[in-house]
């Protein structure tokens, strides 16, 4: 029998203010979570600068402006300027701005960004060259681990820099992308890799290209390349030392490169030998062989005799294309005792590397 005296009492809704003040709650947490983090990304800045000036480098801008709420932090320099003017090459660098980004919460990766005007000064032939022009974007993207960087990816896109020097080459890329790995955390032996890079540019010009034989223009190169063994930390020399003592190579899956008539394909593994300059073994396919060759003995770079003897020996091993495209060489590539190999051929001198002149 149905009880109408005590019917069943209404669930009670709950005020509407009370969901708004969970989230205003929320959203008061999070604001006093992204001063904290912004404020402590900025002082971690500072201090950065801090330590680099005293390290001997030049760190200046005109103001550092705090923004991005609510999604990202973003710390943008106007007007900065990075230099390193102490060391045996010296070199500067100047921009209309600089913009760091992290999210709040992932302070583990940063992204630095820069375009428009750019200024570049850098130490050549004994003096120092200035450089002005323009950044359609340059990004460099960092992830670290445990406060050292883990990863680095490095893009630049239609830098365009003329001279201040009349007749002097200006610095040209039309697309570089260059990323670099730490593999291990620890040390690794000779049979693990600890480090990786890949590299892709196009359309690169520049005053270091002014005496290559092949003209100033490096049309494209490819690289992929793995660090076999691990570096000691300290200084540069008993690094090198010790990693090529443990066995350490330079794994090269791929080599590109185009750079006038030159087409070279490659792959093979590079290391140091007992005075710390490059050896190491290529297998290549290369195209425009003769024509490098007889640029590099106008230059000087190759003598007469040794030019001559390569083009005989080599040319008799050179391929037409089945598709009716240019000759073609494949051929083992050698560096040893400061000399490059074709084959059995020796071509060159290879120049000494002077690792003490390297700042860590």
């Amino acid at each position: 029998m149905a009880n109408f005296d005590n019917p069943p009492l209404k669930p009670r809704r709950r005020p509407w203010w009370i969901a708004a003040a969970g989230l205003a709650l929320l959203a008061l947490a999070y604001s006093l979570f992204w001063f904290s983090v912004a404020t402590k990304s900025r002082d971690a800045v500072v201090q950065w600068i801090d330590t680099q000036r005293a390290n001997g480098f030049t760190v200046r801008h005109d103001s550092l402006v705090t923004s991005g709420f609510p999604f990202s932090i973003r710390l943008r320099f106007i007007n900065p300027g990075f230099g390193a003017p102490h060391v045996r090459s010296p070199w500067g660098w100047e921009a209309d701005n600089l913009n760091l980004m992290i999210k709040p919460w992932n302070v583990q990766d940063i992204r630095a960004t820069t375009s428009g005007s750019q200024m570049l000064a850098l130490a050549l032939k004994g003096k120092t060259e200035t450089f002005n022009g323009e950044a359609e974007k340059a990004e460099l993207a960092l992830r670290l681990s445990g406060g050292e960087p883990r990863s680095g990816h490095l893009l630049l896109k239609g830098i365009e820099l003329k001279a201040e020097t009349i007749g002097q080459t200006g610095i040209s890329v039309a697309v570089a992308d260059l990323q670099i790995e730490r593999l291990v955390t620890g040390k690794a032996d000779y049979l693990t890799a600890s480090a990786s890079l890949s590299a892709s540019m196009q359309g690169i010009e520049g005053p270091w290209l002014n005496a290559s034989p092949l003209g100033g223009l490096v049309q494209s190169l490819a690289l992929e390349a793995r660090q076999m063994g691990s570096f000691d930390q300290g200084p540069l020399v008993e690094s090198l030392e010790n990693w090529r003592d443990n066995g350490g190579t330079i794994e090269i899956g791929t080599l590109n490169f185009q750079h006038g008539p030159l087409k070279f394909r490659a792959d093979g593994t590079l290391a140091l030998d007992d005075k710390l300059q490059p050896i190491g073994a290529l297998t290549a396919r290369v195209e425009g062989f003769f024509e490098t060759i007889d640029a590099l003995k106008q230059l000087g770079v190759v003598k007469s005799r040794d030019a001559t003897t390569a083009k005989m020996v080599l040319g008799v091993l050179s391929r037409k294309s089945s598709s009716g495209g240019p000759a073609h060489l494949n051929l083992a590539l050698s560096a040893q005792s400061g000399r490059l190999y074709a084959g059995p051929i020796a071509l060159m001198e290879l120049p000494k590397v002077d690792w003490r002149g390297f700042k860590n």
